[in-house]
């Protein structure tokens, strides 16, 4: 069976660049580092990205009656992959006005390889630090916030069953292969819907292959049924379609997806 997405919880990705005919990107967008102020505003994109998908549908039945439930949960996955020293985490926003965030990307860098342990030791002792004091301080700020404002709007069984979905394919595409456990591998590419269409997701993912095709390793990810497209036409292939779909989604296509290095044998 295959699934045409993965939990709005969980690790996704969105290229949010759903019409090809529409102009390439506009000289008009700028990227950026994210900084954590900005995550409040990349949980709210989330929120609307992920909206129509029906995997969030099925494990949020009630989302759309608690928006801000939706939100928090987005915020707090965000943050998560922020404070984390393997994180990426770049903002695409307006030129004209910095302040408009019209898009974001999260990426993890996945080994323990020499390169692995550069881009750590990169961001430097004293950020190091602060991270990890930032880590300790929304772990607990996470659970006052989870106390006072507990989940309404998850189905704690679904849940628990995409999961285990999520434990299958990485048993079916990854752990079996050693050779792919170093990678740098896109958590979210996230546009707001209003953006969509200008290649905005095309041009946070390039910058996220930019490093993988420095350090010759190569990129993974889960693509949505839209997405499978977009991604195929900046180089990935499909490995293959998901193990489950959910309940009612009828839709064909989307799947786990890797990125070669140029002027690698990495496929060997």
């Amino acid at each position: 069976m295959t699934s045409s997405a993965v939990s709005t919880s969980l690790e996704a990705s969105v290229l949010g660049d759903a019409s090809p005919s529409k102009p390439p990107p506009s000289d008009g967008i700028v990227l950026r580092p994210a900084r954590l102020s900005d995550i409040p505003i990349m949980g709210n994109l989330c929120t609307d990205a992920f909206a129509p998908d029906p995997v969030t549908a099925y494990l949020t039945p009630k989302a759309h009656m608690y928006r801000e439930d939706n939100t928090q949960q987005h915020r707090q996955g965000c943050r998560r992959r922020f404070l984390n020293t393997r994180n990426l985490s770049i903002i695409a926003c307006l030129a004209s006005d910095p302040s408009t965030i019209v898009g974001f990307g999260q990426f993890s860098r996945l080994g323990d390889d020499n390169g692995a342990k550069q881009f750590v030791r990169d961001r430097g002792l004293r950020e190091r630090l602060w991270i990890y004091v930032l880590c300790w301080f929304f772990y607990f700020y996470h659970i006052v916030e989870n106390t006072l404002w507990p989940d309404r709007i998850t189905d704690k069984a679904r849940m628990k069953e995409l999961e285990s979905w999520v434990a299958d394919d990485n048993e079916i595409y990854w752990k079996p292969h050693p050779e792919r456990s170093v990678r740098w591998h896109a958590n979210s590419i996230i546009v707001s819907p209003q953006f969509q269409g200008k290649g905005i997701g095309k041009k946070i993912m390039l910058e996220g292959l930019k490093r993988a095709q420095n350090e010759r390793v190569i990129m993974g990810l889960t693509a949505s049924v839209g997405g499978e497209y977009l991604y195929r036409k900046v180089g990935f292939e499909l490995l293959g379609t998901f193990s489950h779909r959910v309940p009612g989604d009828d839709s064909e296509g989307g799947g786990v997806m890797i990125w070669y290095p140029e002027g690698t044998n990495s496929k060997n």
